[in-house]
């Protein structure tokens, strides 16, 4: 299991194209990838359950990667929440 966290660095907290971008990152792993934010969870892979987390500018999400191809999914996703998240 690897896990990291994420401020959310944009004005717009985590809309409706940043949760496309960290779906369309996480599909490319078989892993389960999961967002936790306050007492929410979200499958990373589906955009709906992600802006569901309702993560605002400031926000810590805690991500939780599980699978034979977790480390290379916690890099990939790092970099995706640093460079637009």
């Amino acid at each position: 299991m690897k896990s990291f966290e994420c401020r959310v660095q944009s004005f717009q907290g985590l809309h409706a194209l940043s949760a496309l971008r960290l779906a369309k990152g996480a599909r490319r792993f078989s892993s389960v990838i999961t967002a936790v934010y306050k007492e929410r969870k979200a499958n990373v892979k589906n955009v709906m359950e992600l802006m569901g987390l309702k993560a605002g500018q400031g926000a810590e999400i805690h991500f939780i990667i599980e699978g034979e191809d977790e480390e290379q999914a916690a890099e990939e996703l790092t970099a995706l929440c640093l460079s637009f998240l």
